[in-house]
């Protein structure tokens, strides 16, 4: 058997909620025992679909800069939202993960202010994008246990 974080996880769920809960005369104790029987559950879930999460959001805000680009009144702001657009993961580890997505998450920010300060069909149309691609990326995060 190979040992995965996963299984880890998933023990000492176990251990937490068959074991050591129900043995527990301080009700206050027992309860706490569930409760990081819970978060240790759902952290296991949420650890087995973390990077595919970030490479999804990645992607998603890589497209909105390359869809927005066209649109934009400032060059150079456009230049910059096209050159994100074109840019890759570095890698596959969550903390190299983590660093590109703040990156772009800071130009999404730095977008959405640009796009809220302009009037017509097209800004919004772009405002709407951001915040649909929000929920999208937001969605597949929600607690599960």
């Amino acid at each position: 058997m190979k040992l995965r974080t996963e299984t880890v996880l998933e023990g000492i769920a176990e251990a937490l909620r068959d074991r050591i809960a129900p043995n527990l005369d301080d009700g206050f104790a027992a309860n706490d025992a569930r409760i990081a029987q819970t978060l240790l559950a759902i952290t296991r879930l949420a650890r087995d679909d973390e990077v595919a999460n970030k490479v999804e959001e990645n992607r998603r805000l890589r497209e909105i800069f390359l869809d927005a680009a066209p649109a934009i009144d400032d060059p150079t702001f456009a230049e910059r939202l096209e050159a994100a657009s074109r840019t890759r993961d570095p890698g596959l580890r969550i903390a190299e993960l983590d660093a590109e997505t703040g990156r772009l998450r800071n130009l999404l920010v730095e977008l959405h202010a640009h796009v809220e300060q302009q009037e017509g069909e097209e800004a919004r149309r772009i405002d709407q994008s951001i915040w649909r691609a929000l929920r999208d990326i937001e969605a597949p995060r929600a607690p599960r246990a």
